[in-house]
């Protein structure tokens, strides 16, 4: 997964910063880069001495920038920030700090109370009886130094995420191809230091920091030439120019250059000629001043080893920057120590010089931070949970308000109008009690005559046919006359008297006996004598019409209007 990293140098006489997106297995990307300078006296040999002008040039950085994070990977560099190598029996990783701290008072000329220590094995190796040991460099800086950078950085709004040397970040900035599996030397000429290493494939072997850079050439102009320090520096830069040159300023400058060629000399023999060391195949020369006017050639005469100059941005993609071949060519020697700090990549050597307690604080902040976040959210879901409460309420208050509008409508008009209809309702049951008696026995004709069309003989003939209800009987409200078994009725609701003529005797007793299957007549029956003639035989029938054939309109008395 991608990274985004920003290495920030704080040098001499400049702040600078890149930004990489780092990612396993493709080219780190450089995506922001920026450059302040700081004024003369503002840091020295390493360390801060006027905060707050650091402080405000960190600011202007940030904003000229166009950083997208305030996280970044800090840099110390300065006499009291060195390396030391120790021998140690074989140990286990987490024992490895213990023990390099209780022999740190041996090798590190600070008070291990004011020191901040971080340690990388290096190598393996075996003492003159064959007993295996390892090889580790010890990284130590002064409190006094860390602790500046760190109160200026955090006070420009940066969140430092590690502290590392800058002479480690030049062993990552460099790893040619082939270079891999021999050593190269790098010497970075900044303003006020200068740093020799030598490093194998990002490992680094060795380590001096000599306190003479391009301000030393600078004040050598000034003394010189009894001008001051920004116009020597003017006069420097332009050493290198075509063009007439002061011989009092050149000479200035080369007696300078000659000291640092000599000390530069002398720190890589003197690496070379340690037991068990392969001196390098190369050295690379960076830094602001490294093009000072003289001195590549000069550090050249003394090796017998190739010394050019170096490119860092030819190890990352530039692409995205945007940048000319001109300003390419221009930063290109001031970027090896930010673009080193930004690829810290595990196989490369790397320190961690932050302060214990300084990650305590910052544990702690995190904590405080997090608690107020978490109750700031607390907060919020109160505030949610009360205007929420509210709006219930007053939810609830509305409702409350239509119901009691509904309340008022139901009791002022819809309760009348429901009484009124109960009433109306009770006076048609009232009614409808006093005419069911009326209906109660009322025959429907109709039927009474298909009873006799049904079931009377074809030979009979019916006459004087007179038919007559029978009157209500029962209060208001009263049951209806019930029905018996077999279809008769337990109770006649109508009389009627007729004459029948039939051709013979034989066929009066047949209409008798079909007139009894009828279910809406009961008790036909010959009411006088039979008269015989020529014609036939005429007799008189009574009979009664049974509730069989009463009216249907009963019914409709019956229900409850609604």
């Amino acid at each position: 997964m991608a990274q985004r990293i920003v290495g920030l140098d704080i040098g001499t006489s400049a702040l600078r910063a890149v930004e990489l997106v780092v990612d396993n297995g493709s080219k780190p990307s450089l995506e922001a880069y920026g450059q302040v300078g700081l004024p003369h006296g503002a840091i020295v040999d390493g360390e801060v001495r006027d905060a707050v002008q650091v402080s405000a040039a960190l600011r202007r950085l940030w904003r000229e920038g166009g950083f997208r994070t305030n996280q970044v990977h800090l840099g110390v560099a300065g006499l009291r920030a060195i390396t030391r190598e120790m021998e140690l029996p074989p140990l286990p990783p987490e024992e490895l700090n213990a023990a390099v701290t209780l022999q740190a008072e041996d090798v590190v000329p600070f008070p291990i109370d004011r020191t901040s220590l971080a340690s990388t094995v290096i190598s393996r190796t075996a003492d003159g009886d064959g007993m295996p040991l390892i090889r580790v460099l010890v990284a130590a800086a002064h409190r006094d130094l860390i602790d500046g950078v760190l109160a200026a950085v955090e006070d420009a709004g940066l969140e430092p995420i590690a502290i590392d040397l800058d002479t480690a970040a030049l062993s990552r900035a460099f790893t040619l191809p082939g270079s891999e599996t021999e050593p190269e030397a790098v010497v970075s000429v900044g303003a006020g230091l200068t740093m020799v290493i030598v490093h194998q494939g990002g490992t680094l072997l060795f380590v001096r920091t000599i306190d003479l850079g391009g301000d030393a050439m600078t004040q050598a102009v000034s003394a010189a030439l009894d001008i001051p320090f920004a116009d020597a520096e003017l006069t420097k830069r332009r050493l290198g120019m075509s063009g007439p040159q002061d011989p009092t300023a050149v000479s200035a400058v080369n007696r300078t250059v000659d000291e640092l060629a000599a000390e530069i000399h002398n720190s890589i023999r003197y690496y070379s000629t340690q037991p068990g060391r392969t001196p390098p195949v190369r050295v690379l020369m960076t830094g602001g001043a490294s093009r000072t006017a003289g001195l590549l050639p000069k550090v050249q005469d003394g090796l017998d080893l190739p010394v050019l100059e170096a490119s860092p941005l030819s190890f990352v993609d530039v692409s995205r920057l945007g940048i000319s071949a001109t300003d390419s060519e221009q930063i290109n020697p001031t970027l090896a120590v930010p673009l080193g700090l930004a690829l810290n990549g595990p196989t490369r050597t790397r320190f961690d010089l932050m302060p214990q307690d300084v990650l305590a604080r910052r544990s702690e902040r995190t904590i405080r931070k997090g608690l107020v976040v978490a109750g700031v959210a607390v907060l919020v879901i109160l505030a949610a949970l009360s205007a929420w409460r509210v709006l219930a309420v007053r939810s609830a208050q509305h409702q409350v308000s239509a119901l009691q509008s509904t309340v008022q409508t139901i009791t002022t008009v819809q309760i009348p109008k429901y009484d009124k209809a109960v009433r109306l309702g009770n006076d048609v049951t009232a009614l409808q009690g006093q005419l069911k008696p009326l209906v109660a026995n009322e025959v429907d004709w109709l039927v009474v005559l298909n009873q006799f069309g049904q079931y009377l003989p074809a030979s009979s003939v019916l006459g004087n046919l007179d038919m007559q209800a029978s009157k209500p009987e029962g209060a208001v409200g009263g049951a209806p006359p019930t029905t018996g078994g077999s279809g008769a009725s337990s109770k006649d609701i109508a009389l009627g008297t007729t004459t029948v003529a039939t051709k013979n005797l034989t066929e009066v007793t047949q209409f008798g006996l079909a007139m009894a299957k009828s279910p809406g007549l009961a008790n036909v029956s010959l009411s006088g004598s039979v008269a015989s003639a020529s014609t036939g035989v005429r007799f008189p029938v009574t009979f009664q019409i049974t509730n069989a054939v009463h009216s249907q309109r009963l019914k409709q008395f019956e229900e409850r209007i609604p």
